[in-house]
Formats: C-alpha cells, structure tokens, sequence
C-alpha cells in the first residue's frame, strides 16, 4: 500500500512542475525597446502609405493632382496616430 501511496504522490509533483512550466510559458512577455518602437513606427508608416495611396488613386480619377493626395496624407496621418494611441492604451492595460 505505501508503495502505490509513494508512487501517486511522485507523480502528483510530477504533473505539477509540468503545469506550472506550461502556464510559465503562456504568459505574455514583455517586449524590447527595439520591438516596440518598430511596432509603433510600422504603425505609422503603414497608415501614412495607404493614406497616400488612396490620394493618388481619388487624384487620378477625379484629376485633382495635389488636393486628394494632401487630404488623405492628413488622414493617413491621423489613422496612423490613431493606431498608435490604441497600441499604447493595450500595452497598459497588460502592466
């Protein structure tokens, strides 16, 4: 009896290292100053090409040359920031 007692009992511990390495594994790790700001500056740049994008396409179809580009820089710009203020507001909710 006390053999199959000894034996539960080790691989009781057994089974908990493995879970406690497991939910050490899961649990979110903080990022680099370098990946950070990549993320936010991908942020920015990539709102600013799709604003600018869509300004050259409105300009092309409606033969306005600089005035859609300039309109959608301005919103791309915005959405970039935009984008940016979510990312911060997530990353401190998370600490």
């Amino acid at each position: 009896m006390s053999y199959k007692n000894k034996n539960l009992e080790e691989l009781k511990k057994k089974i908990d290292n493995v879970e406690s390495r497991s939910l050490d594994s899961k649990l979110p790790k903080k990022e680099g100053g370098a990946g950070f700001g990549f993320k936010i500056s991908t942020e920015i740049i990539a709102a600013l090409i799709v604003g600018v994008g869509i300004g050259l396409i409105v300009d092309n179809y409606f033969n306005t040359k600089p005035i859609g580009l300039i309109i959608f820089f301005i919103f791309g710009a915005l959405a970039g920031f935009l984008n940016v203020y979510r990312v911060m507001r997530r990353i401190e909710k998370q600490r």
